[in-house]
């Protein structure tokens, strides 16, 4: 009884580790010579769905978060969509997550069973954020990032605006 306690702890315990951290992933096209691309415009940010974030004030923080990645990377802001070579366009995604843990149990003197801690349900906020990069001239995505992870319940939004480094953090991919 008592390793199969332990044993679910330690599940928990990995669960919930394996939660907490930023999970990229990247996908873009080989074939494209990123060296190309000198300048970028934002594309106006949309709704994916009634569950995509629609705050103005976190668009506004990733835009400018993003702008200074791309900036970094040698990148310029093209004045219109138009003279742009690259349009960038991105969204987030905050949902409700809860996850049930378990009771548990203390084995006391003679094989009894006592009661330690009863189960309960943990409440939490995922977050995602995807970035699409579109060559302006193909309309066509040819750089693709996505970041999913546990938010600060407290803080949600400067983790969101946080993803963005993290996201970017391989863009323009090298050959």
């Amino acid at each position: 009884m008592k390793k199969l306690i332990l044993i679910l702890i330690l599940m928990g315990a990995i669960i919930m580790n394996g939660c907490s951290s930023m999970n990229v992933m990247v996908k873009y096209d080989d074939e494209v010579n990123f060296e190309k691309y000198k300048t970028f415009k934002f594309v106006r940010p949309r709704r994916q769905d009634q569950k995509s974030v629609r705050d103005p004030f976190l668009n506004k923080e990733v835009m400018q978060e993003i702008s200074s990645m791309m900036e970094e990377r040698g990148f310029e802001e093209a004045e219109s969509m138009e003279k742009a070579d690259l349009l960038v366009h991105f969204y987030a995604y905050v949902r409700n997550r809860s996850n049930y843990v378990p009771p548990t149990y203390h084995l006391g003197r003679w094989g009894r069973v006592r009661h330690v801690r009863p189960g309960h349900v943990m409440h939490y906020k995922t977050g995602t954020l995807v970035i699409d990069i579109v060559d302006a001239g193909a309309k066509e995505v040819v750089w693709q990032g996505v970041g999913k992870g546990v938010l600060d319940r407290f803080d949600p939004s400067t983790q969101l605006v946080q993803a963005v480094e993290e996201v970017l953090k391989d863009f323009p991919p090298v050959k």
